[in-house]
C-alpha cells in the first residue's frame, strides 16, 4: 500500500468539540473530515455543495495521524523544527458576530471564549484509493503548492506543510503491545503495556478525545464517531491494536 507522508503546522489550530456549548473548546488534533478538507484544499477539490466529500466516501481515504508537539517560535512559517516541544493550549476572548455580511447597527458582538492549539505540528499518513487524486496530492505537496489556502480548522488559521516522502505500508497484527507512533481510535485499541506507566520510565500523558468525527457524508452529517487515544507530548505509546502499518520505520494506525 502506497502512503504519502507530510507534516503540517501553523500558529494556531481550532477543531471545535461538538459538545462544548458555553465555550469553543478544541480537540488537540484535526478530525478526519478536517483532514479531508485540508487535502481538498491542496489538490483543488470544490467545496460547492460539499462536493469534495464525495471523493472520500466509503473509506476511499485512510489516514494516520501523529501529534508531534509545538513548533518553535522562529519556525512558525519556515521549515518545521524537528525538535519541537510539548503541545500547548491557549484561550482567548473572541467577539463573534451573529450574522454574516456587512455589519448592522443592531448586530451586537457576541463575546466567546475560544480555545486554540498553540503552534501545533502534525504528521499525516495518507492513502487514497483514487489514483488520480493520489497523483495530484503527491505532486502538489512535493512541489509545495496548493490550489486553495490550507488552514488548521478555521479560515484564518493558515497552515504550512512539508513533504516527507512516499512509502510502502506493510499491514501488521500482533498479540503483544508494540510502539505505536500515531493516535489510536478506540475501535482498534486492545490494551496498553502496563510497564509504560511504571515510575521508573519517563512520564507519559495519555489523553482521550471523545466523540471524535471519523466519517462525514456529502451533506456534512457525521456518520461515524469514535474516541481517540493519543500521547500529549508526542511520544510513541506501547499498545496492542487490532491492526497497524509499518511505514518508514514507524508503526501507524490507519483509520
Amino acid at each position: 500500500m502506497k502512503i504519502l507522508v507530510f507534516d503540517i503546522w501553523g500558529d494556531y489550530a481550532h477543531f471545535k468539540k461538538i459538545y462544548a456549548t458555553t465555550s469553543a473548546l478544541t480537540y488537540l488534533v484535526p478530525t478526519k473530515p478536517t483532514i479531508y478538507g485540508y487535502i481538498g484544499a491542496i489538490i483543488g477539490l470544490e467545496k460547492f455543495e460539499n462536493e469534495y466529500l464525495r471523493h472520500f466516501a466509503n473509506k476511499a481515504c485512510l489516514v494516520g495521524l501523529s501529534l508531534l508537539g509545538s513548533v518553535a517560535l522562529q519556525t512558525r512559517f519556515s521549515e518545521a523544527d524537528e525538535d519541537s516541544g510539548p503541545v500547548i493550549m491557549r484561550r482567548m476572548g473572541i467577539n463573534l458576530r451573529s450574522q454574516l455580511g456587512a455589519r448592522k447597527t443592531t448586530d451586537s458582538p457576541k463575546p466567546t471564549l475560544m480555545e486554540f492549539v498553540y503552534r501545533p505540528r502534525y504528521r499525516l499518513y495518507i492513502h487514497l484509493q483514487d489514483p488520480e487524486l493520489y497523483s495530484k496530492l503527491k505532486t502538489n505537496i512535493s512541489e509545495h503548492r496548493a490550489v486553495y489556502t490550507p488552514t488548521l480548522g478555521l479560515a484564518g488559521l493558515i497552515s504550512n506543510f512539508k513533504f516527507l516522502g512516499e512509502f510502502h505500508g506493510i499491514s501488521k497484527s500482533e498479540d503483544t503491545p508494540v510502539q505505536i507512533h500515531s493516535v489510536i481510535p478506540k475501535m482498534q485499541f486492545v490494551r496498553f503495556e502496563n510497564s509504560m506507566f511504571d515510575e521508573s520510565v519517563d512520564e507519559f500523558s495519555i489523553v482521550e478525545q471523545s466523540m471524535f468525527a471519523i466519517e462525514m457524508d456529502h451533506e456534512r452529517n457525521v456518520t461515524e464517531r469514535d474516541d481517540l487515544l493519543l500521547e500529549r507530548k508526542g511520544k510513541p505509546m506501547l499498545a496492542q491494536v487490532t491492526q497497524y502499518y509499518q511505514i518508514n520505520g514507524n508503526n501507524i494506525v490507519l483509520f
